[in-house]
């Protein structure tokens, strides 16, 4: 019974590797076909959106640095307790 199950578990995940090998090849002919459309993107919208997710890790950052300040504070008044 057990070769059974692993007999079918091979044989899926044969299948599924060769689905995805075969995504690959077509991706990667329909990438290197000359006269292919480029995929376009709207430059301005790109750069709005990495700004904004620039200045939020920024903010994020700076939260990160006042909590590692509050707890190592935190850290060190109880130890001069002690």
């Amino acid at each position: 019974m057990m070769g059974l199950v692993t007999a079918l578990v091979m044989a899926g995940a044969t299948i599924v590797g060769l689905v995805i090998l075969g995504v690959i090849f077509l991706l990667g002919i329909r990438l290197l076909r000359p006269g292919a459309p480029k995929p376009g993107g709207n430059d301005a919208e790109e750069a709005r959106l990495l700004q904004e997710i620039h200045r939020s890790l920024s903010r994020l950052e700076e939260r990160v640095e006042a909590l590692e300040t509050l707890v190592l504070d935190g850290k060190a008044g109880r130890e001069d307790e002690r």
